[in-house]
Order: C-alpha cells, then structure tokens, then sequence
C-alpha cells in the first residue's frame, strides 16, 4: 500500500488521459476514429513489449484477440459499431487477456446502467408530456425501437445517421473510459 493517498502510475495515467480523449470525441462525435484506436494499439504494444520483450508482446497481443472477441458478437448483432469493436480490441494491448475481461465487465455494468437511466429519464419524460391515450403507443414504440435496435443492424444504422441519435444511443466509449477510471483508481489505492 502506498503511503500517499492516490498515486497513478505512469502507465494508468497514459491509459486514462488515452481514454478520456477518445471517450470525448465518441461523446461528440458518435465515432471512435480510427487514427485514435491504431495509435492506442500501438502505444499499448509498445508498452506491453517494453515490460518483457516476448512475454509482454505475447499477452498485449492476446489482449487485442480477447478484446476484439468479447464484443464482435454484439457488433454481429447490431449493438456496438465497428469502431467500439476495434477500441477494446486496442485497449486489449494495454490490459493483457485478464485486465481487457475486466475492463469490459466494469463497463458493461456501466452501460447498462447508463441505458437503464435513459429509459427511465425517456418514459418520465413521456409520461409528463403525453396524454394518457397516447402513453400506450409511446411505450410501444420504445420498446419496438429497442428490439428492432438489436435485431436489425440496419435500423442501428438508420438510428446512428438520424438527427435523434443523442437521445437513443449511448457512445460506448464513455462506460469505458469510467471503467478505466474506476480500476485505475483502485489500482492507484494500492487494494
């Protein structure tokens, strides 16, 4: 344990600082570039290598395949785009094959937190605008949307280029960079 309260190591604050920016431009953006994945890709190999040569490449880069594995089969059916496949696929390289499982735990339970929370700021709102005869066909609708949304890659795609995207989708990177956060500052704690 650490005598200072809070202490990030070089490491988790390159880490973090990587995040925060690519979470911030998903946030405006809706896009993850991928200029930002391949230079996180590339710093994290780097990294990986720069602990021990063989062993350090070998688990940076069976991070990437983890990574890259934990979320094609959302991307497959129509949940996350290509660009938030590629991102924990290039946080992999930083995280190894255990630390990515755990990032991607920490932020799922993070999104789906966040989705909770639209949905019940979304029907809160409904409920004080809508009449009570048109509730019924509002929440119907969420609940179409949110189906045909998992279902149907090109209704995602429909939503991700619509003008009411912002109130619909979540840009993935944010959960993750809180969970970055979250297990940085834990590692930081000396726990």
């Amino acid at each position: 344990m650490h005598d200072d309260l809070f202490v990030f190591s070089l490491k988790s604050s390159m880490v973090l600082a990587i995040t925060t920016l690519v979470a911030w431009g998903d946030l405006l953006h809706y896009r993850i570039s991928n200029r930002a994945v391949l230079l996180t890709l590339m710093m994290g190999l780097v990294w990986s290598a720069s602990n021990t040569l063989w062993t350090g490449t070998a688990m940076g880069l069976l991070g990437v395949l983890v990574g890259f594995g934990l979320l094609i089969p959302f991307y497959a059916m129509g949940g996350v785009t290509a660009g938030d496949v590629k991102w924990l696929a290039a946080l992999g390289a930083w995280y190894g094959p255990r630390g990515i499982v755990g990032v991607f735990l920490v932020s799922s339970i993070l999104l789906g937190v966040l989705c909770l929370a639209s949905i019940a700021f979304r029907y809160i709102g409904m409920v004080r605008q809508a009449p009570r005869a048109g509730l019924a066909m509002e929440i119907r609708g969420i609940r179409e949307l949110g189906s045909s949304a998992v279902c149907n890659k090109a209704r995602i795609d429909d939503i991700y280029g619509s003008a009411d995207r912002r109130s619909v989708l979540i840009p993935y990177a944010v959960p993750v960079a809180i969970g970055v956060l979250m297990i940085e500052s834990y590692r930081a704690m000396g726990a």
